[in-house]
């Protein structure tokens, strides 16, 4: 487990349980505009499938600063960590107002 250290550009943690001892992180910053985009073109905004957990993990390795690789590196605790990163994705309501 990774020692916990703060870090300035630090915007979200996140815990995924391995086992009843084991707590893995990893410590996040905000997306980028590049991370966004790569991730908002999985989300099926253009009527395609959805795909939520490849958003996630485009998130959540765009955004990783540091943490248990153990995360990346297992789908055991890789899908949990990236259906949280996914909720990173903030966006702001915008409306088009013709004239």
């Amino acid at each position: 487990m990774v020692a916990e250290k703060k870090h300035k550009d630090a915007v979200a943690t996140i815990e995924v349980e391995a086992d009843e001892k084991t707590t893995l992180k990893c410590t996040l910053k905000a997306p980028s505009r590049g991370t966004l985009e790569a991730a908002l073109s999985k989300m099926g905004l253009n009527g395609g499938q959805a795909e939520i957990i490849t958003a996630g993990e485009i998130v959540l390795r765009g955004c990783w600063i540091e943490g248990d690789k153990e995360i990346l590196d297992n789908d055991t605790y890789l899908v949990p960590a990236a259906l949280q990163a996914y909720s990173l994705i903030d966006l702001k309501e915008a409306v088009l107002k013709k004239t």
